[in-house]
C-alpha cells in the first residue's frame, strides 16, 4: 500500500514509472495512475514451464528479459524482502536495485542462508522504512542505505471521516488491526477479551485471516470457547475500514514485531488511544501524548493496562502532533532526491 501511495505522489515528469507484480489481481492494480506501465510477472510454472525448466531453460530469468526489453528499466525498486529473490536475475540486466525493507531483519525465519546473502550481495542500495530498520541494516551491511518512513494517507482518512458521527453504543470497544497470523499476537487478543464482560465490552479485530496453521488453531479456540466478546471483521472496504477504527475506545496491539506500525499510527491520527505491546516499531510512535507501550505481554497485566488507560484522556489535536514527523510529503521529497542521483 505504501509504495502504491508513494508512485503516485512522485513528479512523474521526471521518472518514467513501471510496475511489475508477481501474480494477477489485487485490489490496488485498477487505482493505479493510466501513465504507469504495468507487468505481470507470473510466478507460477505449469506443465509446459516445468518441463523446459527440466530441460535447462530459466523459465523466470526469460520472464524477466521480455519485461525487460519492453520497459528498458533503470532501476529496479523492490518493496517487501518476499519479492527481494529476483535480485538473483540483476546481474543479467543493467540496473541499479534498491530494496525497500518494511519487514523486521530478525523475523526472517523462512529465508534460507543462502537467499539472505542473495539479497545483501546485489542490492546497491537499502530503503528502510523506520529509524529502527535503519540501524539493523547498519548493523549487517556497509552498503548505501536510506531512512524513507513509512506514513499513513492522511487526506484519505480526513475524507472518511469528514460527515461521520460515531454511532452511540453501550459497550466500551477495543479494537486490533492487521493479518491474523503469529507475529500479530492475535491469540494474546483473543485471551485479554476473556477477561472482560461481554455486556460492558467488545473486542473486534480487523484483518484477513493468514493460510496456516495458526489461523485453524485460532478459529478453534474462538469457537470452542464460545467466546461472545470478540467479533473478527476479515473483509472491509477502506473507508469502513477507517470509520470502524474511529468508532473505538482503544486500539490494542498485541504485535510480537513491528517495523513501525501503521495501524497503530492509524488510530492514533483518528483520535483513538494505544495500547501496544513492546514490538519494536510501537516504541517510535506510542507515547505518553496517544497511549502507552506495555513491556508486558501476560494477557491479565495487559487487561490492567486497558482499564488504566481507558480512564485517561487525550488530546486529538495532541495526538495527531505527536505523529506529525511522518509526514507522506517530506518522505517523498527523499525518495525523489534518491532516485535523481541514479
Amino acid at each position: 500500500m505504501i509504495l502504491f501511495n508513494i508512485i503516485e505522489k512522485l513528479d512523474r515528469t521526471k521518472f518514467e514509472i513501471g510496475v511489475v507484480i508477481s501474480h494477477k489481481g489485487g485490489d490496488l492494480i485498477d487505482d493505479l495512475p493510466k501513465d504507469i506501465s504495468l507487468f505481470y510477472l507470473e510466478s507460477k510454472f505449469n506443465l509446459w514451464d516445468k518441463v523446459r525448466f527440466h530441460l535447462g531453460e530459466d523459465v523466470m530469468l526469460n520472464r524477466l528479459k521480455e519485461i525487460q526489453n519492453k520497459f528498458k528499466s533503470d532501476i529496479w525498486y523492490i518493496n517487501t524482502i518476499t519479492n527481494a529473490l529476483f535480485l538473483k536475475y540483476s546481474n543479467h540486466f543493467s540496473v541499479f536495485s534498491f530494496l525497500h525493507v518494511h519487514e523486521n531483519l530478525y523475523s526472517l525465519g523462512g529465508l534460507s542462508i543462502k537467499e539472505t546473502q542473495i539479497i545483501l550481495n546485489n542490492v546497491d542500495h537499502f530503503v528502510a522504512c523506520s529509524d529502527l530498520i535503519g540501524k539493523q541494516l547498519s548493523s549487517i551491511t556497509n552498503k548505501p542505505r536510506t531512512i524513507i518512513s513509512s506514513f499513513i494517507d492522511k487526506n484519505f482518512i480526513d475524507s472518511c471521516l469528514l460527515d461521520y458521527t460515531k454511532p452511540a453504543k453501550n459497550k466500551i470497544k477495543i479494537i486490533g488491526s492487521g493479518t491474523i497470523c503469529h507475529i500479530k499476537g492475535v491469540e494474546i487478543f483473543v485471551e485479554i477479551s476473556k477477561l472482560f464482560s461481554p455486556l460492558a465490552y467488545e473486542f473486534v479485530w480487523i484483518g484477513k485471516w493468514s493460510n496456516t496453521g495458526y489461523s485453524e488453531v485460532l478459529k478453534r479456540k474462538i469457537s470452542s470457547n464460545g467466546n461472545s466478546t470478540i467479533k473478527i471483521i476479515n473483509e472491509i472496504n477502506p473507508q469502513d475500514y477507517i470509520r470502524e477504527i474511529s468508532s473505538a475506545d482503544l486500539f490494542l496491539s498485541c504485535s510480537r514485531e513491528e517495523s513501525l506500525g501503521l495501524v497503530m499510527m492509524e488510530a492514533i491520527y483518528c483520535g483513538v488511544p494505544v495500547l501496544a505491546t513492546h514490538s519494536g516499531g510501537s516504541s517510535l510512535i506510542v507515547n505518553d501524548q496517544n497511549g502507552k507501550v506495555c513491556f508486558d505481554f501476560r494477557p491479565d497485566t495487559l487487561a490492567q493496562e486497558i482499564k488504566v488507560l481507558l480512564n485517561k484522556s487525550f488530546e486529538k489535536s495532541a495526538m495527531r502532533k505527536s505523529i506529525s514527523q511522518y509526514d507522506c510529503e517530506e518522505e517523498i521529497k527523499k525518495l525523489e532526491v534518491l532516485l535523481a542521483k541514479i
